[in-house]
């Protein structure tokens, strides 16, 4: 189903109703969702997606594509229970009874004995889970990354390997990988929404490129590590004529006392150390920046 939004189609989720089949589908060994949610639960909304009550303690299923449990995350909720009480909150299942949303709320309540409260959605998964999340803070962009990589994806596969072999945070990895960080709008995102494309050739240069990183380190041993390190020395690497041993042969002769010591500067920052250092005493064919980075 479609919404017309000004002239724009706009997916509805959430309109598929339990079918016959999906009642008599088996979800924990020998039980039907049927039987499940007749002898287990309380049926509140009797509507076309119906709420529904725990009345003994049962198990539901994690999706393994999901993130993983944050055992201080859980520690927190089952706090707040005991210190603000048991807010009324809805977890969503699918039709298999595995978690699509509330997973840490899910276990906070089990551990403390209570009754959950949750909808079932049919045909909602990984997608479902992904889009829920998008705009949520609770969701670090390297819950992503784990999440789409642990499903199969094999853009994510490749980045997470990148990521796992190096010292960078995962947008510094993103810039190196693919020349642009996450967006600050994660409704936006692709990287977040799992449509992020990356070819082993893309990851073979961003090895070379980490290792020139890497090759900094003696002279800014602080930061060079940082984005915007890493995004100016992305712009030298780009540029006509540049060559990368000439400017680390400059820092081992003349160190810079300020970049020696800092831990972050601006890229403009970086820049201007950069071409100072690379065309000091150089008589000719001296560096130029590209006019949009002067």
């Amino acid at each position: 189903m479609e919404l017309e939004n000004q002239g724009s189609p706009i997916a509805v989720h959430a309109v598929r109703q339990l079918t016959a089949t999906m009642l008599s589908s088996e979800v924990i060994v020998g039980v039907k969702l049927k039987t499940f949610l007749d002898k287990n639960c309380t049926c509140i909304s009797p509507r076309r997606h119906a709420l529904y009550r725990t009345k003994t303690e049962v198990e539901f299923q994690l999706l393994k594509e999901n993130r993983d449990i944050n055992e201080a995350h859980v520690q927190a909720l089952m706090n707040s229970f005991e210190r603000d009480g048991y807010l009324f909150t809805v977890i969503y299942l699918n039709e298999r009874l595995e978690i699509i949303d509330g997973q840490h709320r899910y276990e906070a309540a089990r551990r403390k004995g209570l009754p959950l409260h949750f909808m079932i959605m049919p045909g909602w998964g990984m997608r479902e889970v992904t889009i829920l999340n998008v705009n949520s803070r609770d969701w670090t962009i390297t819950d992503f990354m784990e999440t789409h990589a642990k499903a199969g994806n094999p853009n994510y596969v490749r980045f997470r390997e990148f990521y796992l072999a190096h010292d960078f945070d995962v947008t510094t990895c993103q810039l190196l990988v693919t020349g642009r960080r996450s967006g600050r709008h994660a409704s936006t995102d692709e990287f977040r929404k799992g449509l992020m494309q990356v070819d082993e050739q893309q990851v073979t240069e961003a090895y070379l490129k980490a290792k020139k990183m890497a090759s900094m380190q003696p002279y800014h041993p602080n930061g060079w590590k940082s984005r915007n390190f890493v995004e100016a020395m992305l712009i030298l690497l780009g540029t006509k004529g540049y060559d990368h041993e000439h400017l680390v042969l400059k820092f081992k002769t003349y160190p810079d006392i300020l970049l020696a010591g800092a831990k972050s500067l601006r890229i403009e920052e970086y820049l201007r150390i950069f071409m100072d250092k690379y065309n000091f005493r150089r008589m000719k064919d001296k560096l130029e920046l590209p006019r949009k980075h002067l």
